[in-house]
């Protein structure tokens, strides 16, 4: 089965026509063939302007998925009460075109950028989104936990890389749903 997707590198606009599971393969390909960190990390938090139900989070996350894995991206999506944290990484081009993507899109808002880095590899390799969801999920009982994505807290100028990169090591620790 071949997928059709449409990318976008440094302006210029171009049609792909990929088999099932091409992205990925071909991301790992251009990681290991590029001199220098050709591989990145950002980490964003945003807050949904319209209620996500299951239904349209399923949809998202389906949509995601196809996107993700034509361009090569991997990543996490962590989800609670209308608020997300999205850790997205793979190839710069790829990763910074996702997220401006993101950044415009008219169902966040309060998008905030906390973390880009350059990395020697990914961190979820061969997840083209893996989801959690903390609706359902008791954390406040964990050592370190902080509010920051509750519905009652604004997020703080204070939040931090080192706060996100936390919570992206405790769900990497923990089974997720999904890849």
């Amino acid at each position: 089965m071949r997928r059709t997707r449409t990318m976008s590198r440094n302006g210029a606009r171009q049609v792909l026509a990929l088999p099932a599971g091409y992205g990925q393969r071909f991301a790992r390909e251009v990681d290991r063939h590029q001199d220098g960190p050709v591989l990145v990390s950002i980490v964003y938090m945003s807050r949904s302007v319209v209620p996500f139900d299951d239904a349209a989070l399923a949809e998202l996350l389906r949509e995601s998925r196809l996107r993700n894995e034509a361009l090569g991206v991997s990543g996490l999506l962590v989800a609670k009460g209308g608020r997300f944290m999205q850790l997205l990484e793979g190839p710069a081009w790829s990763v910074d075109d996702r997220f401006a993507a993101i950044a415009r899109d008219g169902r966040h808002n309060e998008v905030k950028s906390l973390i880009r880095e350059d990395i020697e590899r990914r961190r979820f390799d061969g997840w083209s989104m893996a989801y959690r969801s903390l609706d359902d999920t008791d954390v406040a009982t964990e050592e370190g936990f902080s509010p920051f994505l509750s519905g009652t807290m604004d997020f703080a100028p204070e939040f931090d890389g080192t706060s996100a990169a936390w919570l992206l090591k405790w769900f990497r620790d923990r089974e997720l749903l999904d890849r």
